[in-house]
């Protein structure tokens, strides 16, 4: 039968290169578009390494000078700490707090951030770099990379130490050799010492490795440092000035966290939190501050489905409408194909290898041409690299998603066809 068919397309061969000329477009097209969807899909079931639920973000705010409120007592850097830490403890001791933590240049879901060099013997790789009370493990729930509990971790976080990020550990340990079968294990490098800014620079003991963190859902995992806030502990002292640079967050007990939870909480603690010049700011949910920095990537992945379910739609009209006409045109050669023997089965199955052939012939070399984009780094490469599994993977979506059209549109037209009389469909002849 596929000589038979080949010698089909042969003898209608300019109409068949148009309809592949056609199908090559929408084929490239298409794949372009289930390509970024399956790249932001595929990064999307990758762990995000911290749980943002139930946690809220509170300011510490300071009153400005200009305020008629503002005390003007002269007050030591001791007694503007002291002050700020009893803040911290009475928020802490608040019923529905769980856990409270404060950290500085980092903010989940907001672009704040530092960046900082480390290096271990002659292998060194760029940070964020992050600084944060112990609690931060436990406020949002991050995992050592090992397994070790929240709690766990932030014990291990003592002054002058730092915990890596996996990506991190794994970089510093292995260099190229990631990923392979001579690859260590990134908690190998847990009591090593690593340089930080430069290579001869001051060295610091890797107290332990934490599982990967992602930026957001949408982005892909980042190398980052953490070491314990340079207040904390009271080895350095808090000034008014100096406080809304430090962030704090709070993770509310799941069954106090209610939509109510911001008024009550404010309602209660305003007058406690008013301590010399700092108040009871901005109290926010981490939900609101994530759903406003999605927006943009949920935006951007919308436009890629529109993308893609307009091409899905133009391929299924395009070959709907062709296959419709070639087989309304071949309605006589069926019919005297069915006269001389053949069944309704085997004419479906004839046009339906035709469709499926001539499918493959305009896909095949589109997919060379999206092979050759994404070589030339022309797809987006970020938050999933370029790879031959996301390229073969994309591809078979693609292939799968125009021969679901292909088979559909041939079916239709060509089932009403095989239900014309053969006497009827010869009269013309």
């Amino acid at each position: 039968m596929l000589k038979q068919i080949f010698t089909i397309i042969r003898n209608n061969l300019r109409s068949n290169l148009l309809l592949m000329a056609g199908m090559f477009v929408i084929s490239a097209s298409l794949w372009y578009a289930v390509d970024y969807v399956y790249s932001v899909a595929d990064n999307l079931r990758k762990p995000l390494g911290f749980d943002w639920e139930h946690v809220y973000y509170l300011q510490v705010g300071v009153l400005p000078q200009e305020s008629n409120q503002w005390d003007d007592t002269e007050k030591s850097a001791e007694e503007q700490t002291s002050e700020y830490y009893t803040f911290l403890d009475r928020v802490r001791k608040h019923p529905a707090v769980e856990n409270l933590c404060v950290t500085r240049l980092h903010y989940h879901y907001v672009w704040k951030n530092s960046n900082m060099a480390i290096y271990r013997d002659s292998l060194g790789t760029g940070t964020l770099f992050r600084g944060v009370t112990p609690e931060y493990f436990s406020v949002f729930r991050v995992k050592g990379s090992d397994g070790t509990s929240p709690e766990q971790l932030a014990e291990k976080l003592q002054w002058n130490d730092y915990i890596l990020s996996e990506d991190a550990a794994d970089y510093l340990l292995n260099g190229k050799k990631m990923g392979t079968s001579e690859a260590r294990n990134p908690s190998e490098l847990v009591g090593e010492y690593i340089t930080l800014d430069k290579r001869d620079g001051d060295s610091v003991r890797v107290a332990a490795v934490c599982e990967m963190q992602k930026y957001n859902e949408y982005g892909a995992p980042q190398r980052a440092a953490y070491s314990i806030l340079k207040f904390a502990g009271g080895a350095n002292t808090m000034r008014y000035a100096w406080a809304p640079s430090f962030d704090v967050f709070i993770r509310v007990k799941p069954e106090a966290d209610n939509a109510d939870f911001v008024h009550d909480f404010r309602r209660e603690m305003k007058n406690q939190l008013r301590l010399g010049n700092y108040y009871l700011g901005d109290i926010k949910a981490l939900s609101i501050t994530r759903n406003e920095h999605l927006a943009s990537f949920r935006s951007d992945l919308y436009s890629y489905f529109s993308i893609a379910g307009f091409f899905l739609v133009n391929a299924f009209l395009a070959i709907l409408g062709t296959f419709w006409f070639r087989t309304q045109q071949r309605t006589e050669e069926l019919a005297i194909r069915l006269v001389v023997g053949a069944t309704p089965g085997s004419l479906m199955q004839m046009l339906m290898l035709e469709g499926i052939i001539l499918i493959t012939l305009a896909y095949l070399p589109a997919m060379g041409l999206g092979y050759y984009l994404g070589n030339a780094e022309m797809v987006e490469t970020w938050p999933t690299d370029w790879s031959m599994t996301r390229f073969g993977i994309s591809s078979l979506l693609t292939y799968l998603l125009l021969l679901a059209v292909t088979l559909f549109s041939i079916w239709f037209p060509a089932r009403k066809a095989m239900k014309i009389q053969p006497v009827e469909a010869l009269h013309g002849e």
